[in-house]
């Protein structure tokens, strides 16, 4: 190189390398770090305005025209019993979609309650209606499932799933709530794509953590957005629970493991949160990230 020495030309490889072999993991895990945004805030509507601002600064719903919004709304139950998700915050979504020009909405549910009981109970609905978006019972909407194969899936290896969250023209949210589960220890993202597929009594017989960890290799949403304003610490998934917390926060990502992982993580006790298998089986098969230390974490107070 002109003007450069042949010592200042050594002395500066040598720095250059020991930038680059002082800590190399660091620098590594520094590079593939997934973002999780962790919002904190009385106000649920100030919460998913903020929310919102995130999801717009990084990359939006891309192309998509319509999105399809994967709530928890299967349970006969009232928005402060924390079984489904706050119907706030879905209000608060579905407008910020109006103000993004986005207008096409829709909310597929495959409920465990009867479905005309849960959509009202749980205040989504009429959620909904205000912003003229559609409710859909796939408990009715059969025609809707179509069947797939997964081919990285270690137990659930074919499977019933809703076309809503298959097409690549829709942009897919999932904004499930965190909550206890007898079952599965926890319920929050992966799980709460059994509300979206027509077979889930198999899930529960053959396997349920693997099952769970793999239906997230087939459903990747653009967004995970996990509503832990009120956890139920017990009897879930119905409750109501004997022990309710407020954490008062959303949980947003683009990696729906790595948004399982934080939570169940930092909110749950570990004897609770390590039950939850499915999220270390899910990052095991390459379905996201599971280990907290490879998250960049952004805390913000709305």
């Amino acid at each position: 190189m002109p003007g450069l020495s042949r010592r200042t030309f050594i002395k500066g490889g040598i720095a250059a390398g020991v930038i680059l072999t002082l800590d190399p993991f660091k620098i590594l895990a520094q590079e593939s770090a997934v973002d999780v945004w962790v919002i904190t805030s009385t106000d649920k509507a100030r919460m998913m305005q903020k929310c919102m601002e995130i999801i717009k600064a990084n990359g939006g719903f891309g192309n998509a025209k319509k999105v399809v919004l994967k709530i928890n709304a299967g349970w006969d139950r009232t928005p402060e019993i924390g079984a489904n998700t706050h119907p706030a915050l879905v209000d608060g979504f579905l407008k910020g979609c109006a103000e993004a020009g986005i207008k096409d909405i829709v909310l597929p549910e495959f409920t465990c309650h009867p479905a005309n009981k849960t959509f009202v109970s749980s205040g989504i609905l009429a959620v909904a209606e205000k912003h003229k978006a559609e409710m859909i019972d796939l408990g009715k909407d059969k025609k809707s499932f179509v069947k797939m194969k997964l081919e990285k899936a270690v137990s659930l290896k074919e499977a019933e799933v809703s076309n809503y969250f298959l097409n690549p023209d829709f942009g897919v949210v999932n904004m499930p709530v965190a909550k206890h589960h007898s079952g599965a220890g926890l319920t929050m993202a992966m799980k709460n794509w059994m509300g979206a597929v027509n077979d889930r009594g198999f899930w529960h017989k053959n396997d349920l953590h693997q099952c769970i960890a793999d239906i997230a290799t087939l459903i990747k949403p653009q967004w995970t957005i996990i509503d832990a304003t009120r956890i139920m610490m017990d009897s879930g998934p119905q409750g109501p629970a004997k022990e309710l917390k407020t954490p008062n926060m959303i949980i947003i990502c683009k990696d729906q493991v790595a948004a399982d992982a934080y939570t169940a993580k930092t909110l749950f006790p570990e004897s609770t949160a390590t039950k939850a298998k499915y999220i270390q089986k899910a990052g095991e098969m390459g379905a996201g990230i599971s280990d907290i230390g490879k998250m960049k974490i952004t805390k913000i107070e709305a």
